[in-house]
């Protein structure tokens, strides 16, 4: 499973196809922290910690900017925080080469 991902979560019905329910609103759900483990640890990462309530989300939107290749650029995603806190995406890198630079510094 190595790649680029990006991983939303939507309502139920919208995932059956319900026809008053949008496919691509995403909701948070109050998740409070994401990940990928393999045989116990997390690869590539840590997994990414969020508090909603306490608007502690601001390093799973940065990681979009890394996804779409913005990071560092003078240039925006056309999601702003609030957007974002209200509807979210999160992106986790699975590529192998960031794997390998994660286990080379273990």
């Amino acid at each position: 499973m190595t790649g680029k991902h990006f991983v939303g979560c939507v309502d139920k019905e919208a995932f059956y196809g319900a026809f008053s329910k949008s496919p691509y609103k995403f909701k948070h759900f109050n998740i409070n922290f994401i990940g990928v483990y393999v045989d116990g640890p997390p690869v590539p990462q840590n997994p990414l910690e969020l508090d909603f309530s306490k608007d502690q989300y601001i390093r799973t939107y940065q990681t979009l900017f890394v996804g779409i290749d913005r990071i560092g650029q003078d240039r925006g995603i056309l999601i702003s925080r609030k957007e974002y806190k209200d509807s979210n995406i999160y992106y986790l890198d699975l590529t192998s080469h960031r794997i390998y630079v994660l286990q080379e510094n273990i």
